[in-house]
């Protein structure tokens, strides 16, 4: 019983962890990067939402772009 009891919290702890991590990392795209589609030059910053539930892959994101609406793989850029 205490052992399930030790687990339960490791979890609980990890996944607050995980949480806390994402939240730091959302926080230093939304101060310092941004992304700009490869096919029309628009530069934007997705919504957190629109970050959160795409595609990740290597660095950067599979997102659609608000401008042209083309969907296509993008790295994040520092802004100027």
């Amino acid at each position: 019983m205490a052992m399930e009891k030790g687990l339960l919290w490791t979890a609980i702890g990890l996944l607050a962890a995980a949480v806390v991590w994402a939240a730091c990392r959302y926080a230093y795209f939304y101060r310092k990067e941004h992304f700009t589609c490869p096919h029309c030059g628009h530069c934007w910053k997705p919504p957190l939402l629109r970050m959160i539930f795409s595609v990740n892959a290597v660095e950067g994101k599979i997102l659609t772009c608000p401008c042209c609406g083309t969907k296509e793989y993008m790295e994040p850029e520092k802004d100027s």
